[in-house]
């Protein structure tokens, strides 16, 4: 197609007419320079279109962009820099991605580079219905543009399937979350997360009412400046600080990004209505652990981006695209094992340890999945674990006794696997025997988050911060005794904090077999012990001294006898409540409201080798 065709008059000007030759060639040049940062621009019918651009000069940007259709219409574009400002977020399931701004140029051109938000430059065109077939001109550079239809197109050509009549689009849309998931902290959590995010905003209304294209008819790009809290983006209910600037754009990208997946989402049921419920179904994936439900499906933004567009490409049939659907689905696992104790119980009539291994099945079909596992030395376990809800596996492995010329704690690997899937997981297989002078503990790890999980990163995410961390020691305080090695024991542990004093602050202590402790006890910056809970409340309560520092508590804490079996060995796990109301753990990093911690067997029957075993 020619480009429109303008009369050039004579320049009127005092300038030499070398100097205006120049002058006109080094702006044809700049305005090439102009372009958007991908090669396909997507364009919905009856949505503006809002891309990210790039200059090689930004200072190109003080005018706004002119942009043109085929038939010669213009539009001249403020330009934009929408960037995310990282903010710092105490730990928990899924992670806040910061603050989202869309400042102008004159605005964002007063700071630094290095000082601005990370983000990209971008415009917003507001493209006329009547245009769709045309393609969009930076310069004298065309990009054809890929036309999508408007989403609600899906439902006009929906037919009833006659062998489910229940089957219908609209059904389709109404698929969410359960109201039990809805209620979940963590899910709620995540749900406000991605109202924060216009790139994101898309899961949330995924998550809480199907991504019904029937709640997006409103195309008012304003904001409701009536909120006090936030600001509400029409039917979408996009959260943004009421002095956000550039609200409106962060408001249509929301749109856009919604739009785009409720025409995937739509085309795909088209097409294949079993690959879109599994889609739909996967995109929203939720599981049981013990009273909680909380969010386990893929937060990898990049990976679904691809996805997306891949999906609305021009170039692909119906067939390949539900072939790139399922083999996205391909690649979300099918399950998921995490270690929750490894020392906390020992076979009575071997002394074995009995780790629990946690299993958790993610099928995208119906019924139980098999789950085989392999420990050294022991028998294969064949376990078939119910969908969506985690399942602890008891296995035996025989331990590894620490010796003069092995002596660092030993780990066994358990093989976990569910057809395809399978994990390896490192066992702590060695009893830790107590010598002078002590023996260290800690640092307590944070609790699992949800990338981590599914990624299979065990210590992504595990380590405190120095200024909320817990240490601690083990050590003898009274004289040595044949008599009784399991007497005068003291537990030392220093907890950093920004509120040494807070009322949040605590530590609970777990003594005896998981699963069936002998006692847990709470204790405070104060100095207060609580029973909490236990099978042996006559196992007293320990006598404790508290010191408190400008950023610090020190808790010293004298060991009741009776902490110790008969084969005198103290099954010990430590939970930490900080002044920011974080969780943390030890030996092993815990699930959000996990009942107890895992335990780490410690022998204190040589310390101080006047004791008659030798296990060595």
């Amino acid at each position: 197609m020619l480009m429109p065709l303008y009369t050039i008059r004579k320049p009127q000007s005092t300038l030499p007419i070398w100097l205006i030759v120049i002058s006109c060639f080094a702006s044809s040049v700049f305005a090439q320079s102009i372009r958007p940062t991908s090669d396909r621009i997507d364009a919905i019918v009856s949505y503006p279109i809002v891309l990210a651009i790039h200059a090689d000069d930004p200072r190109e940007f003080r005018k706004g962009v002119t942009t043109k259709l085929d038939d010669g219409r213009t539009f001249v574009s403020p330009v934009f820099w929408v960037g995310i400002t990282p903010t710092a977020t105490l730990p928990s399931w899924t992670k806040s991605p910061g603050i989202w701004t869309a400042t102008e140029y004159e605005s964002i051109s007063q700071i630094e580079a290095n000082n601005r938000p990370i983000g990209a430059w971008f415009i917003r065109i507001p493209i006329p219905i009547d245009a769709v077939g045309q393609g969009l001109w930076f310069g004298d550079q065309r990009y054809e543009l890929n036309w999508l239809s408007d989403p609600e197109r899906t439902m006009l050509e929906a037919r009833v399937n006659p062998n489910n009549p229940n089957d219908t689009i609209d059904s389709f849309w109404k698929l969410h979350l359960a109201n039990d998931a809805l209620s979940d902290p963590a899910i709620e959590t995540a749900i406000d997360q991605y109202h924060h995010d216009p790139f994101q905003n898309w899961r949330a209304r995924l998550l809480t009412d199907g991504l019904n294209p029937d709640r997006s008819r409103v195309r008012d790009s304003g904001i409701d400046t009536q909120t006090t809290q936030t600001q509400t983006y029409d039917a979408l209910d996009l959260q943004l600080s009421l002095n956000t600037p550039g609200a409106d754009l962060l408001g249509e990208i929301a749109r856009l990004h919604e739009a785009r997946w409720q025409i995937i989402l739509g085309r795909i049921w088209l097409i294949d209505r079993n690959v879109a419920y599994r889609l739909k179904s996967q995109l929203m994936t939720t599981a049981r652990f013990g009273n909680r439900i909380l969010p386990v499906w893929s937060s990898d933004t990049t990976e679904l981006s691809r996805l997306a567009h891949d999906l609305l490409s021009p170039y692909v049939d119906d067939e390949t695209r539900v072939l790139r659907a399922n083999a996205w689905l391909e690649t979300q696992p099918r399950a998921l094992a995490w270690i929750g104790d490894d020392q906390g119980t020992i076979e009575a009539s071997t002394s074995r340890f009995l780790p629990t291994i946690t299993a958790l099945s993610l099928p995208q079909s119906p019924g139980s999945t098999m789950f085989s596992v392999d420990a050294p030395s022991a028998a294969t376990e064949l376990e078939a674990i119910p969908p969506n809800i985690t399942t602890p596996i008891v296995v035996a492995i025989d331990p590894i006794e620490i010796t003069p010329t092995t002596p660092v704690l030993r780990t066994a690997p358990i093989s976990v696997r569910a057809g395809r899937w399978s994990s390896i997981l490192e066992v702590i297989a060695s009893p830790t025997p107590v010598r002078a002078p002590f023996v260290r503990l800690g640092p307590l790890l944070n609790d699992w988050t949800m990338d981590a999980l599914i990624n299979d990163r065990p210590f992504a995410g595990a380590a405190t911060s120095p200024l909320v961390s817990t240490v601690g020691i083990l050590r003898k305080t009274s004289p040595p005794s044949r008599i009784n090695q399991t007497s005068g024991w003291n537990l030392y542990l220093e907890s950093t904090s920004p509120d040494p004093a807070s009322t949040l602050e605590s530590i609970t202590l777990w003594i005896g077999p998981f699963g069936d402790a002998y006692a847990s006890w709470i204790i405070t910056p104060d100095g207060q012990v609580e029973f909490a809970s236990g099978s042996r409340p006559s196992i007293g309560i320990p006598r404790v001294q508290t010191r408190l520092t400008r950023n610090r508590w020190i808790a010293m804490i004298d060991l009741p006898v009776g902490v110790f079996d008969e084969d005198d060995i103290l099954q010990l796990g430590i939970e930490r409540m900080d002044a920011n109301g974080t969780h943390t753990a030890w030996p092993r990093r815990m699930i959000p409201d996990q009942t107890e911690p895992g335990r780490l067997s410690l022998r204190g029957d040589n310390f101080d080798q006047l004791g008659t075993k030798d296990h060595n």
